[in-house]
């Protein structure tokens, strides 16, 4: 076999590795090779070929496998392929809100001795006292509007709220919350500041403690039924506005005076508030209207077996 021939069929050979090894001319590898000068200087087939010399030392062409090295790829072999990132697990979803009931007890003030015209208003302070301690010692959680989206999280919630604004609820019951670390609401009408004794500086001292969380109960404690639209939008704005404007936080919650309402006091309690209380009804359950929610009314009358059951009923 002549060497012309083997160098074509070599040729030939490395040019069938390039092409199984999907390497392209543009990536780099040019074999420079013009099949029609290869063929031209060919010569005749092989039965035309004439013998070639024999090398010195050497009578024949040894047969031997040849070894092809790879064509030279400007890229390498193909990369290996990106792993697969784990899929992000997702997080464990939040319970879902569930409707709790919860007693709301409603107080107005307080006195051991002289109870006043309106005695059932005026709980005695000892009294107030062993109900609080009760509910402590019974695993009851203090909350305030504050926490209504995640009652259902806390243990046994329970809400106090005071109405109008009495001195008393600074000089006798103030001294209970901070014996016992009690947290109450109280609904603030911006009159009682004159009429009951009530002033500014106690209102600060009591809501700086973080005991107590002033809500609005309008400015005059007025039948909201029954005035007109001006009016009734003033006994709301007004009492946000100095109530925010003394303690720095808005209200967001309004009790209905004497607990009346009707379909306009409603909805303009909507524009202002985010809760609206009565007076009546028991116990409340979060599934309830929030502009309806009940209370409980704790009077001086209420003893303690009474009060275990109205708060556990």
């Amino acid at each position: 076999m002549s060497r012309k021939f083997i160098r074509i069929a070599l040729m030939l050979i490395i040019l069938g590795v390039f092409a199984l090894t999907g390497c392209d001319a543009d990536e780099g590898f040019e074999p420079n090779l013009d099949m029609e000068e290869i063929l031209a200087n060919a010569g005749p087939g092989p039965t035309e070929t004439p013998a070639a010399p024999e090398l010195p030392g050497s009578s024949a062409i040894p047969e031997y496998p040849i070894e092809i090295p790879p064509p030279p790829c400007s890229g390498g072999p193909p990369p290996e392929p990106e792993p697969i990132p784990e899929p992000t697990p997702e997080p464990t979803p939040t319970p879902e809100f569930r409707h709790v009931n919860i007693p709301i007890l409603m107080y107005h003030t307080s006195s051991e001795y002289n109870p006043g015209a309106l005695p059932e208003l005026y709980v005695r302070p000892s009294e107030f006292e062993r109900q609080m301690v009760w509910l402590i010692e019974n695993g009851f959680t203090f909350v305030t509007f504050e926490d209504w989206d995640y009652l259902y999280r806390i243990k046994r919630p329970i809400m106090i709220t005071f109405d109008d604004g009495y001195i008393e609820n600074y000089t006798e019951i103030f001294p209970i919350l901070q014996e016992h670390n009690v947290t109450i609401v109280l609904f603030l009408t911006w009159m009682a500041i004159a009429g009951h004794g009530f002033t500014e500086d106690m209102i600060l001292a009591m809501h700086d403690s973080g005991l107590v969380v002033f809500e609005a109960h309008t400015m005059t404690h007025v039948d909201l039924r029954t005035v007109g639209t001006q009016r009734l939008r003033h006994e709301m704005a007004e009492t946000n506005r100095l109530i925010e404007e003394l303690t720095g936080r808005m209200p967001i919650a309004l009790a209905y005076p004497g607990g009346r309402f009707n379909d306009a006091v409603l909805a303009m309690t909507a524009e202002y508030y985010r809760f609206g209380l009565r007076h009546d009804l028991g116990m409340h359950n979060t599934a309830f209207d929030n502009f309806q929610i009940r209370r409980i009314r704790i009077n001086r009358s209420t003893g303690l077996d009474t009060f275990i059951r109205l708060v556990t009923q």
